[in-house]
């Protein structure tokens, strides 16, 4: 008897999320239905898949050569019907994306409306959550993520710039001043950013050559809403360093304005589209982030 689609398929969702109650409520079945077909697989193949203590569940070697070539099996499958459907004209299916909270509200989110309107037959189950989501164990096709890379497991495509300021309203900056270097921040209040490595360490890069600074600085809020510490710096309660997609809109319409420090600037970050290397793309995937590239070309909204 040969191993089936779905057997195949709770193998995979099982070994990403280590779970029989997770990999279950992934593909909306029982638990018992989830170890019924992982006995078959193991009855059909004569092996062992996994190593059972208590609630644990750690794969044998076996368990991991099925599971290479299961995701490869599936991901052939997957594209197979997505070339057919791609000859009609169409795209199918659900995408699982995964993106900021800020980032997301403002402009991702418009943008996937748009894609659902080309494509009548994609589903999209869009989560912002600005914590760090790991693409395999929370099932998602593709992230969205501003910053620096690190992890070398993960193939990142560029979607755009992400320009960084320094902002306070006019009534902070008549009652305190600008700080004339980034060292004179340390005499101000600022307003940081939680979820970054160290939340009160600011970066700032040279603008005339010079080696890079970070300054650890005095934080009376420290929010991992960036939504949050835009309002306080409009209410004049500090200094934020904010990213221009967040700010431009407040800076328009004098809320805010942007501090400029000669010769320094806060360090940049990078917006990409980030999936695991180990996983073919399929077109439905590709087609979502061509058309986000698409529309975050220069000159952009922020």
């Amino acid at each position: 008897m040969k191993p089936t689609f779905e057997e195949l398929t709770t193998l995979v969702h099982v070994m990403t999320c280590r779970s029989v109650t997770e990999a279950a409520g992934r593909l909306r079945t029982t638990k018992s239905v989830i170890s019924k077909r992982l006995a078959n697989l193991e009855a059909s193949l004569g092996v062992s898949l996994f190593y059972r203590s208590g609630r644990k569940m750690q794969p044998t070697d076996a368990g991991l050569q099925v599971y290479e070539r299961a995701v490869k099996l599936l991901a052939g499958m997957d594209e197979l019907v997505e070339e057919v459907t791609a000859r009609l004209g169409k795209l199918q299916g659900l995408i699982r994306i995964a993106g900021p909270v800020s980032f997301g509200n403002r402009y991702l989110g418009p943008l996937i409306s748009d894609f659902l309107a080309i494509h009548p037959q994609i589903d999209i189950r869009l989560d912002l959550d600005d914590r760090f989501v790991e693409l395999l164990s929370g099932n998602y096709d593709f992230a969205i993520r501003i910053g620096r890379l690190e992890d070398s497991s993960l193939k990142a495509r560029k979607l755009a710039p992400s320009r960084r300021g320094i902002y306070c309203s006019n009534a902070y900056a008549e009652r305190q001043g600008i700080p004339g270097s980034p060292e004179q921040l340390a005499d101000h209040v600022c307003l940081s950013y939680a979820n970054s490595t160290s939340g009160n360490v600011w970066c700032f890069e040279s603008t005339t050559g010079g080696e890079p600074r970070s300054l650890t600085l005095p934080t009376r809020l420290l929010s991992n809403s960036g939504e949050a510490l835009r309002d306080a710096a409009i209410a004049g309660i500090g200094i934020a360093a904010l990213p221009a997609f967040l700010a431009s809109d407040s800076v328009q319409s004098g809320k805010l304005k942007e501090i400029y420090i000669p010769g320094w600037c806060v360090a940049s970050d990078t917006i990409f589209a980030i999936y695991p290397e180990t996983i073919a793309l399929p077109l439905k995937v590709r087609a979502a982030i061509d058309y986000i590239v698409s529309r975050l070309q220069p000159p952009l909204p922020w």
